[in-house]
């Protein structure tokens, strides 16, 4: 299903995205977004990075295999792709990616306490800045109101001041933050949780 296209006149170098559901044969492009966007390919990780992607891969194809309700995954696609374009002739050139769906504080929770989550979030290093990341989460708004949701959650980490900008920006507030051993004893940085309340 296609959601919308959208153009921004205030951003002169951005190029018109269409936001659709995303499909199994987008599966290679959004395990590459994904995996360049959350892990290094420099260094030892990258000699670990081809494992991380295949996860990703694996666990992406299960949930677009497994028809529940309120999931979806979107993609973002650039519809201005320069036709010398690395991808093949009529291959669509995937910029970013988001996911929503159910999800509870404990799993022994009734799912009438389930709360629709954002996550993985990304968007191709050279599209970034560009409004793609804003249409996306959007897009996630649009459809939860047509599901009937009025709040959205998702997490970010507490030292990624970059993307706590963008849902700043887009109107998420911190719910708390969330402590754990990994924070006390390793000094990882801690997760926010933030929401949305989608008004009228």
């Amino acid at each position: 299903m296609v959601f919308n296209q959208w153009e921004s006149s205030d951003r002169p170098n951005a190029a018109p995205v269409l936001v659709r559901t995303a499909r199994q044969q987008d599966l290679n492009r959004l395990a590459d977004v994904l995996s360049s966007s959350f892990h290094i390919k420099e260094g030892v990780i990258g000699w670990i990075y081809p494992l991380f992607r295949m996860g990703i891969y694996e666990d992406l194809r299960n949930r677009l295999r497994t028809k529940t309700d309120h999931y979806v995954c979107l993609v973002a696609i650039n519809q201005a792709t320069p036709q010398a374009s690395s991808y093949p002739l009529g291959e669509e050139n995937l910029v970013g990616t988001v996911e929503m769906g159910l999800r509870t504080q404990s799993f022994w929770q009734p799912r009438s306490h389930a709360y629709l989550y954002v996550s993985n979030l990304a968007v191709q290093r050279e599209y970034r800045r560009q409004g793609v990341a804003q249409q996306l989460l959007l897009t996630c708004e649009r459809v939860a109101l047509e599901w009937g949701f009025q709040e959205l959650y998702l997490h970010v980490l507490e030292n990624n001041f970059q993307a706590r900008r963008l849902y700043r920006k887009a109107g998420y507030q911190i719910k708390h933050a969330e402590s754990s051993l990994s924070h006390w004893f390793l000094g990882q940085p801690r997760q926010i949780l933030m929401y949305k309340h989608l008004g009228e």
